[in-house]
């Protein structure tokens, strides 16, 4: 015998004009976008989701974009579509190229303004591209300052805040649609009442709206054994999530300029954490490279590179560890 419950449950359900659907329909599922970095994989879970609003902010030069570089080139190993839009008026297709992107079949906007950003978001999204990137919020600047005849002194209170925040009340409805919406943002210190705070444009609301928050930082530098730059650590925390990241620590990613993110490296850094591998000053041992013991860290990266069965067994270790 049905209850009370039980058929309200189903009253509900079956009324069209309602549109309800059970919470297990499997049109609520998504997939998601590998960023193809064991560690960001690990912390979010698998990578980002579609049908998601996912923010990445930070300070200037912190790996912001990089790390939307290695979405993009997830999706497109998987002939998915790619829309990356510039407000910064920074895409250099030489850099996106060496960052491992088919510049070729990128979908790039250059907006006038900020309504036209919106909108070449609005149209991506209602056909479902796979991601839209957004880079950045801080570039977002409306027509109604630009057409100002002395722009430079107009600045109308929270003028982007404004604008920003009524745009992703009519982008976020356009997720259902598949994509993954990801937006870059920089941030801004300002005066607390008793320290320096950071701030990001386009004010507090979009905090609230994205499914997923990421901050990087810029961490030491990675340098040659004749003290030159070579690249720098990305500093990589899950600030927000709500859907199923488990793991909050920060992590750390090793960038090369020239070489990108090895992933072998962070294998590497991940054993040492665990214990898998063993140093001590400049030497490292481990049970898995045999008796060999190796002098700095360089050369622990080459010998890991020349024995590729000794390091599926490291990363199986680590996986099962996590």
């Amino acid at each position: 015998m049905k209850t009370n419950a039980e058929d309200l449950f189903e009253t509900l359900l079956k009324d069209k004009n309602l549109g309800l659907s059970i919470g297990n329909d499997e049109a609520l599922e998504y997939e998601r976008i590998s960023f193809g970095i064991p560690q960001l994989d690990n912390i979010t879970n698998g990578g980002i989701p579609k049908k998601r609003f996912t923010l990445i902010y930070g300070g200037w030069s912190s790996g912001k974009s990089y790390l939307c570089t290695k979405l993009c080139e997830s999706v497109q190993k998987e002939n998915g579509t790619v829309l990356w839009v510039d407000t910064e008026q920074s895409w250099d297709s030489e850099w996106m190229t060496k960052c491992g992107l088919d510049t070729n079949k990128v979908l790039l906007k250059v907006p006038e303004n900020a309504e036209d950003a919106y909108n070449t978001m609005a149209a991506g999204m209602e056909k479902g591209v796979d991601i839209v990137v957004l880079d950045s919020v801080a570039g977002l600047i409306p027509s109604e300052i630009l057409k100002q005849k002395d722009m430079f002194s107009y600045s109308p209170m929270a003028w982007q805040s404004r604008s920003w925040n009524q745009a992703l009340i009519r982008l976020l409805p356009l997720l259902r649609n598949g994509s993954a919406l990801v937006v870059i943002n920089q941030v801004r210190g300002s005066m607390g009442p008793v320290a320096a705070i950071e701030t990001m444009p386009g004010g507090k609301g979009q905090q609230f709206f994205a499914h997923g928050v990421l901050e990087t930082r810029r961490g030491e530098y990675i340098k040659d054994n004749k003290n030159k730059r070579l690249g720098f650590n990305i500093i990589t925390s899950l600030q927000k999530d709500k859907f199923g990241g488990t793991r909050w620590e920060q992590v750390e990613i090793p960038f090369r300029v020239e070489g990108g993110i090895d992933v072998t490296e962070t294998y590497l850094r991940e054993a040492l954490d665990l214990g898998l591998i063993t140093k001590s000053g400049a030497w490292y041992t481990s049970d898995f490279f045999g008796d060999e013991t190796i002098q700095g860290f360089d050369n622990l990266r080459l010998v890991a590179a020349a024995n590729p069965e000794s390091m599926e067994k490291i990363v199986s270790a680590i996986q099962t560890r996590d």
